[in-house]
């Protein structure tokens, strides 16, 4: 089995942030089936969408500081 590229585990991290980050807003506003509105989805996509872009975003910082710091080859 070949393992995965750094990119794609910065990639399934950033989604399963994004993930957890939604539902624990979900869960922390004690959202219920029976209490599931328009404007609460709404507010919990946006919620997961911002949480996400932040995610990426220090995903994106992160792989700049490693290329920086990244010993350079020598042809």
């Amino acid at each position: 089995m070949q393992a995965m590229a750094q990119n794609q585990v910065n990639s399934i991290v950033t989604t399963t942030s994004g993930i957890f980050g939604g539902l624990g807003k979900v869960l922390s506003a004690n959202i219920f089936l029976a209490a599931i509105t328009i404007q609460t989805l709404l507010e919990v996509a946006v919620y997961a969408s911002v949480s996400a872009l932040v995610g990426y975003c220090i995903k994106l910082i992160i792989d700049l500081i490693t290329h920086l710091f990244k010993p350079k080859k020598h042809e």
